[in-house]
């Protein structure tokens, strides 16, 4: 099993909607649903501070009256 903080984004995501899957369909053990549920929060957790992370970062180019373009940060609502 590969150390969540190395990675991608869609590592991350992939392997936790496995384990959600796996957790929705498999009859498994509860201490193999506590284990799977607890790398999923991990997973879900990484994955989240990666998107706030970007959401910092993205830019919109905005043309104004003039045409000029201006450069204004983007923030997602929740």
């Amino acid at each position: 099993m590969k150390e969540i903080s190395k990675m991608t984004f869609e590592e991350a995501v992939e392997e936790l909607e496995k384990i959600i899957e796996e957790l929705e369909n498999e009859n498994l053990p509860i201490k193999d649903s506590l284990e799977k549920f607890k790398r999923g929060m991990a997973l879900y957790e990484y994955c989240n501070d990666i998107l706030n992370k970007v959401e910092g970062e993205i830019k919109i180019l905005l043309k104004d009256d003039q045409g000029t373009l201006a450069e204004e940060d983007f923030f997602m609502e929740v």
